[in-house]
């Protein structure tokens, strides 16, 4: 299906942010004009639902009750399985990755997750980013996003297939994303069970470096630990 125009396309994805939920034509307004709507505004909206309902029910008989995007008292309601939602698949998917990581299944964790992380193609909701209901949507979402990948990279290392592979793909994101310390205890597990130790005490001050210079502060308790472990040399907890 193609969803049309970016107006038609920022209507479909605000009502996409609450499946099921009616939302009113004020917000629909906001959503897709967040500055300066048009003098004919509400006929511009109408048209783009308009189009939405023959796309989305293109086999409907004429004059025939609209029974997935729906009109009622308290405004515009889009009825769909919330497994046809990318976004809503993608949290399915990483909560049940979540739980296979904390129960020990660290192979199917990353499956899980490594298909989670496949739906994403870009920023999430992009067409209402200006809106503030789409702005805490999309930030929400990386969030989770964020997680994902903590999570995936957690159960990979967990697996003790290839800690080099790990260690190679995590710098970026450390680096990347600082104030997430995940990303560096990860990183610094891997390069030091991939014998490469002072490798990881140098990735250990780079984030400590970056968190005093850019953010004020130290690397919390688990970073000073791992850290501490591995300038004694141990063994780290967990591994053979």
């Amino acid at each position: 299906m193609n969803p049309g125009s970016a107006r038609q396309r920022a209507v479909l994805t605000a009502l996409l942010l609450t499946p099921g939920q009616p939302m009113t034509a004020e917000q629909l307004t906001e959503a897709v004009w967040p500055r300066n709507p048009p003098n004919d505004v509400m006929a511009n909206l109408h048209s783009y639902v308009s189009n939405l309902r023959r796309l989305l029910e293109p086999n409907r008989p004429p004059r025939s009750r609209d029974t997935v995007l729906r009109r009622e008292p308290t405004g515009y309601v889009l009825t769909v399985d919330d497994d046809s939602i990318d976004a809503f698949r993608f949290e399915r998917l990483l909560h049940e990755g979540r739980r296979q990581l904390q129960a020990g299944l660290h192979q199917n964790a990353r499956r899980t997750l490594e298909r989670a992380l496949a739906l994403w193609r870009g920023s999430a909701y992009p067409e209402v980013s200006d809106y503030a209901m789409g702005a805490q949507a999309a930030s929400r979402f990386e969030e989770l996003r964020l997680l994902a990948l903590e999570s995936l990279w957690e159960a990979a290392l967990a697996e003790e297939r290839d800690f080099s592979m790990i260690a190679a793909e995590l710098p970026a994101l450390a680096m990347r994303f600082p104030a997430r310390e995940r990303f560096s205890w990860l990183l610094m597990k891997a390069l030091y069970r991939s014998g490469r130790r002072a490798e990881a005490i140098d990735a250990y001050h780079r984030t400590r470096r970056t968190l005093a210079e850019e953010y004020g502060v130290d690397p919390g308790r688990e970073l000073q630990e791992l850290f501490a472990t591995i300038l004694r040399g141990e063994r780290l907890a967990g591994s053979a």
